[in-house]
């Protein structure tokens, strides 16, 4: 062909290539160091199993995944076919040899024709019958067109070669003879003139590894830089469930001989950003499936995960200078919030996890608005000016509602409750039942809370409460931004439990579960945790609680902080199936697509004022199925429900109960045992 004309194409393409990603990848190497290359086993799994078996892609929605698992094995095993072609423009007659020859002429032939296929979906996808969380994108018209015209070209280049040379050259024949759709594209050309079959050769040639080059120079001027970006960005992944806020080491923020340069809050500005959250924003592929089943997209709020990283991003790319001028420092950089991410935006997070736990690539979302909300809130005293009565009313009574603490276990007046209060009490029990303060201040969550202490009781089950000396988890005033109420109300309840020598914790409330298993341990707090249904289950499982099946057209709402958060999936619906007369009903975004209810991240004491209720919203996705209640496991997501129910006029129709007020309407007797 011409070794001067693809050395030169190889020069400029990977000169300018190099230059484009240096762009963005300097940017992301002076962002704040983070260790992310511990557990390296783990790490290369992901990558094999999300980045080159797109297993993540695949299972959430199969469809779209198989596509992209189709074109990405394309992009892999082409590059093989690239290498050839490379060659060729130095040694014209070159194939691969032998038995390996073969075998990748004949799979070339087969991921090529299977790229088009996927290629021909994903337009009528995008352009005939788009999804909502698709956007119109100038950017994937072109790639599209590019991977078309890369694959087209590639197929009239083996037929016209195999037209001219297949006669003359072993090789070439050997080829041939396995790459069958290059045999039909050669039995299509071969009536041309061998000048119309050279010039198709040559053009078919030139006009692919332009295009090849060209693909190459324009990936990291957009999204599908995640192309290179993706498998290392799969890599450095968290690797769990965004479960516990970022913290913040207050002794050293109050400390006398505190440096205000080295300190920080929180996240004010980009230079605050970690290098991973960079690299997040420009791998972001904008698939959109982070809005499936994201309550805030849903209901027409500003926020996605997508358009966060967007903005991100191009804000970056803005503020490149500043950002690789350290001796600028950051204060040379506008606020992320409100400048780059706006106050409706931030705050209109219920921090579900729902984003994070549908991103095929596993970017992250949920640390990044945790920082900035505890900037927000304990250095600028800018939140929302609901949140200011709820901070002082945690701050003082341990609670959001501000009811004096020795109210805290008059829920269970009546009902023969012991309180523990010494650690030879504490020992002789088999669960400490943590309430939790919306089970026990709010009417909804009490009912809850008594319907638990009738299952735990005809179980045998022995328990206590702590009655007045019991506080709050304070998770809410954490994922509301404010570090300081939390560390306060975590030290003072882990020196409690641990006072009293606690072991054995159950609670019905997946915040407080949350909290107490994931987020204590960094406060000395090691126990096992239960969630209520967990138990209940196991309860039943083993015959020390007995229920009669006496509900019909029962569909259950995940709560977010038990399921995504916390991985458990089956024991409320195990629950329900031994409860329920037919097979329990399910929402059309349920299991891992679950749609939150809108109270998590301090959303509960928020007004929303932009778009639809989500609680109404998520209700009106049961309505299709008739359900005659609607099961919760969370006293939140009851008052949520039951909201929704009324407002939506059904209270008559349908029962908003939590699934411990079912089991406890359905008992019939228990196995009286030792405790377990």
């Amino acid at each position: 062909m011409s070794p001067i004309g693809i050395t030169l194409l190889m020069a400029v393409a990977f000169a300018g290539f190099g230059w484009l990603a240096w762009r963005k990848l300097a940017i992301v190497a002076a962002l704040q160091p983070e260790v992310r290359w511990d557990r390296p086993a783990s790490r290369l799994a992901a990558v094999v199993r999300n980045g080159f078996l797109q297993q993540r892609m695949i299972a959430r929605d199969w469809k779209p995944g198989l596509m992209h698992a189709a074109i990405f094995l394309g992009f892999i095993g082409l590059l093989v076919r690239k290498i050839q072609l490379i060659v060729i423009g130095y040694y014209e007659p070159f194939t691969y040899p032998g038995a390996f020859g073969a075998g990748f002429a004949a799979f070339k032939d087969v991921i090529e024709l299977m790229v088009l296929a996927a290629l021909a979906y994903a337009f009528w996808r995008r352009y005939v019958r788009p999804p909502a969380r698709l956007e119109p994108n100038r950017e994937a018209l072109l790639i599209l067109s590019l991977i078309t015209a890369i694959v087209i070209t590639d197929l009239l280049f083996d037929g016209f070669r195999f037209a001219l040379f297949a006669g003359s050259d072993a090789g070439i024949a050997h080829e041939r003879a396995f790459a069958f759709a290059g045999r039909v594209v050669e039995a299509a050309v071969s009536g041309l003139s061998p000048a119309a079959q050279h010039a198709g050769y040559v053009l078919s040639y030139w006009t692919q590894l332009v295009v090849v080059f060209a693909f190459l120079v324009l990936l990291p001027t957009g999204e599908h830089f995640h192309i290179v970006t993706a498998l290392p960005a799969l890599f450095f992944h968290r690797g769990r469930p965004a479960n516990v806020v970022p913290g913040i080491d207050l002794e050293a923020v109050f400390a006398d001989d505190a440096d205000p340069d080295t300190v920080t809050v929180g996240a004010r500005t980009a230079a605050d950003l970690t290098w991973k959250e960079g690299l997040d924003a420009f791998t972001c592929t904008e698939c959109g499936r982070c809005k499936d089943a994201c309550p805030t997209f849903l209901t027409g709020k500003p926020l996605s995960q997508k358009w966060v990283h967007d903005s991100v991003k191009h804000h970056l790319l803005a503020q490149r200078a500043t950002l690789l001028d350290r001796a600028r420092g950051s204060d040379a950089l506008p606020a992320l919030v409100p400048d780059v991410i706006g106050e409706d935006t931030l705050w209109a997070c219920t921090t579900c996890g729902y984003c994070e736990a549908a991103c095929p690539i596993e970017l992250e979302h949920l640390p990044r608005f945790f920082r900035l909300r505890q900037r927000r809130v304990l250095m600028d005293g800018e939140f929302p000016h609901e949140l200011k009565a709820v901070f002082a009313a945690y701050e003082v009574q341990s609670n959001p509602w501000g009811f004096p603490a020795e109210k805290r276990a008059e829920w269970a007046d009546g009902l023969d409750v012991p309180v523990a209060t010494t650690p030879e009490e504490v020992a002789g029990l088999d669960w400490l039942l943590y309430v939790g303060s919306a089970a026990s201040f709010d009417p909804r969550g009490q009912r809850i809370a008594r319907a638990l202490v009738a299952i735990l009781k005809a179980a045998g089950v022995r328990f206590a409460i702590l009655g007045a000396a019991e506080t709050s988890t304070g998770e809410c005033v954490r994922r509301a931004g404010n570090e300081l109420i939390f560390q306060t109300l975590a030290q003072g309840l882990v020196a409690t439990l641990n006072g009293l020598g606690v072991k054995r914790i159950v609670t019905p409330d997946p915040h407080a579960f949350n909290a107490l298993k994931n987020e204590y341990p960094a406060f000395g707090g090691q126990w096992e945790v239960v969630h209520h249904t967990q138990l209940i289950a196991q309860l039943i499982a083993e015959g020390r609680v007995r229920v009669e099946r006496k509900y019909e057209r029962v569909i259950y709402h995940e709560p977010c902080y038990l399921s995504r958060h916390n991985g458990e999936y089956e024991a409320p619906r195990a629950i329900l199936r031994a409860v329920a007369k037919d097979a329990p009903l399910e929402f059309p975004l349920s299991r891992e697509k679950a749609m939150c209810c809108g109270a998590g991240g301090g959303r509960m004491w928020l007004e929303e004022r932009i778009g639809r209720r989500i609680n109404v919203a998520r209700v009106e996705q049961a309505l299709p199925q008739a359900p005659k209640a609607i099961a919760t496991a969370c006293p939140y997501c009851a008052v949520m429900v039951a909201d929704g129910i009324s407002a939506l006029d059904r209270v008559d129709a349908i029962d908003a109960r939590d699934v411990a007020e079912l089991v406890a309407a359905a008992l019939v007797g228990a196995k009286r045992t030792a405790a377990s």
